[in-house]
């Protein structure tokens, strides 16, 4: 099983742990690789709004050599996992700032088949308000993305350090923790007997037809041609 997991902070806290927890069930007596990035330090870079991975192409971004390592792990995992701290009852700026760069790989632009078989699991702790959103943020990317399959771990855990978590709280995040990694695991198994998801068909599609009216973005309409799907190629 390959892990990637890539985490909206550099801090070894709440949110971190609570991860951890997952990948350390997720691996026990399983074969895995686990690669691992911490933001900014993995990407420092702002989006600059300059169009250039939409239109010319991922490659063509000025920070392309801080996204692609990135890009390479998630589209090689079997389960992505992205997590973030509540910032300002949102994810942490650093986070927001990757999502913008992928969006380049929305079902809108240039969606990889790889992402069509992929299971994602999202983490945000907080010591306060803001979960939803926060969860939502990266859900909502990994949904546009393609994922078949996304799971949610949201903890408020009040307090700033894991290690102020009232020991009650760290425990019931650790069985959580167990509980999700048994579903992972059990969804990443039967990945090609689960349910379609019924949004990713009804926006897939929609897209479809507009790429066949497409004449604004041609980098785009080439990517859905190369995999046959204006063709009527099925991608999942």
């Amino acid at each position: 099983m390959n892990i990637t997991v890539v985490n909206g902070n550099m801090r070894h806290g709440s949110t971190w742990h609570a991860a951890a927890a997952v990948v350390k069930a997720l691996t026990e007596n399983t074969p895995a690789a686990v690669t691992e990035f911490f933001l900014p330090r993995d990407m420092m870079h702002f989006c600059t709004g300059c169009f250039s991975c939409i239109q010319n192409g991922e490659h063509t971004c000025p920070h392309a050599a801080s996204v692609a390592p990135i890009v390479k792990a998630l589209l090689s995992a079997d389960v992505i996992i992205l997590t973030s701290p509540v910032y300002g009852m949102a994810v942490s700026g650093q986070m927001k700032v990757l999502l913008d760069h992928l969006c380049f790989m929305w079902m809108s632009h240039r969606p990889s088949p790889q992402m069509f078989q992929k299971v994602a699991l999202v983490v945000t702790t907080t010591a306060g308000a803001g979960l939803g959103r926060a969860a939502k943020t990266m859900t909502d990317s990994l949904t546009y993305w393609g994922v078949q399959k996304v799971f949610t771990l949201k903890a408020p855990v009040a307090a700033m350090c894991w290690q102020d978590v009232k020991e009650k709280r760290q425990n019931a995040i650790q069985k959580r923790a167990i509980v999700l990694a048994q579903k992972i695991r059990r969804a990443v198994k039967n990945i090609d007997q689960l349910p379609n998801p019924l949004f990713r068909s009804f926006f897939f599609y929609m897209m479809k037809g507009m790429m066949k009216k497409n004449t604004w973005n041609m980098t785009d309409k080439a990517h859905w041609e190369a995999n046959g799907w204006l063709e009527g190629v099925k991608p999942f």
